[in-house]
């Protein structure tokens, strides 16, 4: 299981926590200045090393901030199946807004305007977003679980509504083609190194398998492109209290699951 540097950075903060710390303490621990401290523990670029150092200072190790980084990185996610996704397959763009204001950490109302919603619209899109568990509306103020990962249910049509999208945003490209991972962080420099990497291990892989007689022809295809954001719709659009009711729907259906499974 893949471990986000965001979580590792989170259990340290954690660890930090339990052991009665504070970041004056570690800085004075480590010997490293107190604004450095603070910029390394929300840094997901900070090196294997610092980790180290860090975790050499709070009594704990690089297995024990994996294991709770695991645990919080699945505490984060959501996995989206059975009525509930269904209905975000028919409506994708209610989950694209859910997911600008949630994880996407933007204002509705700064939402609302660039697709220029009327009030009436917003105050829907809260509500249902509301109804469903993802955020928890309190007067003006709203509150959910941010940066949260979406998991989507393998060879469900909202899985196939979004391998569509992100084909087609990969291949609309006019970049030559290289692997498919969305919205990874890299430099030009550290782009060339794992082209060269993984052409000489192809080679590598090529050479041995001549020699062996064995494999089959592949051809094989890496591509670099823009990391655009993938959304599952063209855009917001203007709702009415039927989508509410839909939504209230899909809530009931999944408790009656539950209860029945429970």
């Amino acid at each position: 299981m893949y471990i986000g540097p965001e979580f590792i950075l989170a259990a340290i903060r954690k660890k930090i926590k339990k052991e009665g710390l504070c970041y004056t303490v570690l800085s004075q621990k480590t010997g490293i200045p107190l604004s450095t401290v603070k910029r390394h523990l929300h840094s997901s670029s900070l090196g294997l090393d610092k980790v180290l150092l860090y975790a050499s200072h709070l009594n704990t190790d690089l297995v024990e901030l994996s294991n709770t980084a695991r645990k919080l990185q699945k505490k984060n996610e959501y996995f989206l199946k059975g009525e509930e996704s269904k209905f975000f397959a028919q409506h994708p763009y209610l989950l694209d807004f859910i997911y600008m204001i949630t994880s996407g950490n933007q204002h509705p109302d700064e939402v609302a305007k660039r697709y220029q919603l009327s009030t009436e619209s917003l105050r829907l899109y809260l509500v249902i977003a509301e109804t469903l568990g993802y955020i928890e509306i309190h007067g003006r103020e709203i509150a959910s679980q941010s940066n949260r990962r979406f998991i989507i249910e393998e060879g469900s049509v909202l899985d196939n509504l979004f391998k569509q999208r992100f084909l087609h945003e990969s291949i609309s490209d006019d970049v030559p083609s290289a692997i498919c991972q969305g919205r990874v962080l890299m430099t030009p420099e550290q782009k060339q190194q794992l082209e060269e990497k993984i052409d000489s291990r192809i080679s590598e892989i090529h050479a041995a398998n001549m020699e062996n007689q064995q494999g089959e022809l592949v051809n094989v295809l890496v591509r670099f492109t823009p990391g655009k954001q993938i959304f599952f719709s063209d855009g917001l659009i203007e709702i009415d209290k039927e989508l509410l009711k839909q939504a209230s729907r899909v809530v009931l259906s999944q408790q009656e699951i539950n209860r029945k499974r429970g």
